[in-house]
């Protein structure tokens, strides 16, 4: 009884154990794909912001190359008029028709000579510049604009720094053969001094220009001073070019990348052009290009977080639906191992019980439940052995035989005899003590093995007690009440060997007692005088 709760104790600690065993599975699955995840997400992340300094790179270099373009066509101008530093205007002239730069640099829009001019020196460049146009309007079409001349903006001033020579791209009123460039760019005269490039922004209609003016010097001058500089200086080179063209050749092919093209070079010079909008959120690069210039990039930020990362998140959702299926699993295998077990131990338990009740069929009496005469012997052998090791006590076999018992059957039938012998049995255990045995041999037979102490007649007062049991009237299951049910009894006792020597002397008990009148006992035993019973000696039979 008390192994049943043990087990279903121990059952459901197994069940709780693994139970957490399957959540602790799905957990661990659940924090791997987590980390799994994560790792993809950082990975796409590392992806994401090396793809975005590559694209700033290849920007950067784009416009580097920009710059370079410019400086070799700086570089050319400025070599061909440096070596004809007494015909300037003339000799640029020449090279831009040679060179043609307006049909090779998209951005540029305007080239020119720039040359410095004293206040006493510019009426008769304007009356010259009147009579000979300095601009060709296209790209080598040799048309020359015809603008009205007249300083701009006006006023006195010592110096005027005015356009001797050059092209542009379409004809426009933004470059005025008149136009003053030191009043544009009061520092243009400093880069004289210094060998200096300035870079200006300029207005061209709607859009923003970039105004380059590079110092030119005769050829083979030494310039280690300023006023070898001064001595040396021809003019300026100046260019106005339109960053955005740049900018827009710079970022093909990089969508959603917005990009600004600053100059920095002093506190003095200091210019700016953007090509798309920058956002606050977005990720930015700068790269300088060791120039002046500096390169900033902005693109899209990365989504940040597993759940906006579509080649995070599938691993995360995967691995935890995995997770939990992997738990399920194993929770279904340990159920039904544990399912497996409870049967067998129950198939168990009802085998064991079926060979119990098979074993107590077997050694009882299926009618009383009383042992029947199998268990019987084996209890008279134990006896027996019992009784050899006590000198003062004997063994005892009362075999008690109903009287009348056939009439019983015959007048009331056999499920009648079968409730008195019930009957019968229960009260014979209810005579006896707990340590005696009572057992059934068959049909109306019982019977009583006890150990009696040699100096007392125990086994007289307890066969008068059974007969005194047994005469009371039995009432039926049917509600038939027999009235009186006697019995035989023949008790044999002594230190016998055997218990079939034991029961072969209580059976000849047994006849003596019926053949002198029933309803009483006999006792089998020694005539008057003899030697102590030992079982195996002729002995008289005593009557009760």
């Amino acid at each position: 009884m008390r192994g049943s709760p043990l087990r279903a104790l121990a059952a459901r600690s197994r069940r709780r154990a693994w139970v957490i065993v399957a959540i602790l599975i799905a957990v661990a699955g659940t924090l791997a794909a987590v980390v799994g995840a994560r790792a993809v997400d950082q990975s796409d992340l590392a992806k994401a912001r090396l793809s975005f300094h590559l694209s700033s790179s290849e920007i950067a270099s784009s416009l580097r190359l920009a710059i370079q373009h410019e400086e070799d066509l700086v570089l050319s101008a400025s070599a061909f008029v440096s070596s004809n530093p007494h015909r300037p205007a003339g000799a640029f002239d020449d090279w831009l028709e040679s060179v043609r730069p307006l049909r090779r640099y998209h951005e540029l829009q305007a080239v020119g000579l720039v040359q410095l001019f004293r206040a006493s020196q510019v009426a008769p460049f304007i009356r010259y510049a009147s009579a000979h146009p300095t601009f060709v309007v296209g790209a080598g079409s040799g048309v020359r604009s015809h603008q009205p001349l007249g300083i701009d903006p006006p006023g006195r001033r010592p110096f005027y720094c005015l356009v001797v020579s050059g092209q542009e791209r379409t004809l426009v009123d933004h470059l005025p053969a008149g136009h003053d460039y030191c009043a544009l760019a009061p520092t243009l005269i400093e880069t004289r001094d210094v060998g200096t490039a300035v870079y200006v922004p300029f207005p061209l209609g709607s859009e923003q220009a970039l105004a380059v003016e590079t110092p030119v010097y005769r050829a083979h001058a030494r310039l280690a001073t300023e006023g070898a500089r001064r001595r040396a200086f021809i003019g300026w080179l100046g260019e106005l070019l339109t960053p955005k063209l740049v900018l827009a050749r710079a970022i093909a092919g990089h969508p959603n990348v917005a990009v600004k093209f600053s100059y920095a070079d002093s506190p003095t010079s200091q210019i700016a052009f953007t090509n798309g909008s920058d956002r606050p959120e977005a990720q930015h690069a700068s790269i300088d290009l060791h120039n002046g210039w500096t390169v900033t990039t902005s693109g899209t930020a990365p989504a940040a977080g597993l759940l906006h990362d579509r080649n995070a998140l599938f691993p995360l959702l995967g691995g935890m639906l995995l997770s939990v299926v992997m738990a399920c699993l194993f929770l279904v295998l340990a159920t039904s191992r544990e399912r497996a077990l409870a049967l067998v131990d129950e198939k168990t338990r009802e085998l064991s019980a079926k060979n119990e009740e098979l074993s107590h069929l077997a050694l009882h009496d299926p009618l009383t439940g009383l042992p029947n005469r199998a268990l019987a012997l084996d209890r008279a052998t134990q006896l027996l052995a019992n009784v050899a090791r006590q000198p003062d006590v004997r063994a005892a076999a009362l075999f008690i035989d109903l009287d009348g018992f056939k009439e019983v059957n015959d007048q009331l039938g056999h499920a009648a005899g079968d409730d008195v012998l019930r009957a019968v049995a229960r009260r014979l255990q209810g005579a006896i003590r707990e340590q005696d045995t009572v057992a059934r041999l068959g049909g109306d037979e019982f019977v009583v093995f006890v150990e009696s102490p040699i100096d007392v007649a125990a086994t007289r007062l307890l066969a008068t007690r059974l007969c005194t049991a047994l005469r009371k009237p039995i009432e039926l299951e049917d509600g038939q009440v027999v009235e009186t049910i006697t019995a035989s009894i023949g008790i044999a006792e002594g230190r016998y060997v055997t218990p079939d020597a034991l029961l072969r002397d209580a059976d000849i008990a047994l006849y003596t007692a019926k053949g002198g009148g029933k309803d009483r006992f006999a006792v089998f035993g020694p005539p008057a005088g003899a030697a102590p019973l030992t079982g195996e000696t002729e002995a008289a039979i005593l009557d009760s």
